[in-house]
């Protein structure tokens, strides 16, 4: 099972309509429409964004103006690592290493793994 460290970035096509799944224009802010998950972590402190985890989809997004960035944080990242537990699965990644600063979200793995 693939984990993602980084974010996906939209611009919203209506501000007032965010939830995952809502229209889109384009890719950003950036260009190339990727963050890493400190890059989406400064955004979102820079912004003041809203942050909301979507239990339906265990997928964290943040949302300010036009722009939207769905990404995995620490909550997400532990709930997919115990849905794998209790599947069985016996191993999972991170996707990529590079982008998890001061292993913020990668240190979640061997936390989950406590009973």
């Amino acid at each position: 099972m693939g984990l993602p460290l980084y974010g996906r970035t939209w611009q919203l096509k209506d501000p007032r309509s965010h939830d995952v799944g809502a229209p889109t224009v384009s890719m950003g802010p950036r260009s190339d429409g990727v963050l890493t998950y400190p890059m989406v972590e400064a955004f979102n402190r820079v912004n003041n964004a809203t942050v909301v985890y979507d239990m339906e989809t265990v997928f964290t997004y943040s949302v300010t103006g036009t722009s939207w960035i769905g990404y995995g944080d620490a909550k997400s990242t532990i709930v997919k690592i115990k849905f794998a537990q209790a599947l069985g699965l016996r191993g999972y990644f991170f996707w990529a290493v590079n982008g998890d600063y001061n292993w913020k979200i990668s240190t979640q793995a061997s936390k989950s793994w406590i009973v």
